[in-house]
């Protein structure tokens, strides 16, 4: 049995890439496991945060060492953040029927994308070339002589 929006047409007319009810099962408890290990992370972070505050007397170096690693624990806690996000928009998708579609072009994402990362939200090509515009990971690096 088919989900229904995969049995749908796309954002352009073209034919979804269908997936069968598991796989859209697999992908959601995948998605259902990284939300609560993130959750749970998210809350340990924070915790080690606050409890790195110090009550003060140290020298500098120990006031600019817990400094440090306070804003390390903040911004670990920041990328956790927008990651839960991430999952739960995915989740949001798999249930109004939307999930799997590119938010950019509205072609398929692909299978073998989204089991890689589930929470995904464009497809290889779209990624591709944001990543490019905005110089990011997938962006080609200085050219070498």
């Amino acid at each position: 049995m088919l989900v229904s929006r995969f049995a749908a047409r796309g954002a352009r007319g073209r034919p979804v890439e269908r997936m069968r009810k598991r796989e859209i099962e697999r992908l959601q408890n995948a998605l259902d496991e990284r939300r609560k290990a993130l959750l749970v992370k998210s809350v340990r972070t924070a915790s080690e945060g606050r409890a790195s505050v110090s009550e003060g007397g140290e020298d500098y170096v120990d006031d600019a060492v817990n400094s440090y690693t306070r804003e390390f624990l903040l911004s670990l806690s920041s990328l956790e953040q927008k990651q839960l996000g991430l999952v739960e928009e995915a989740l949001e998708r798999i249930e109004d029927g939307t999930y799997g579609e590119c938010d950019n072009c509205g072609e398929d994402i692909g299978l073998a994308r989204l089991k890689a990362i589930p929470w995904a939200q464009n497809c290889v090509r779209c990624q591709e070339d944001m990543e490019r515009e905005s110089g990011g990971p997938g962006a080609p690096g200085p050219a070498r002589v």
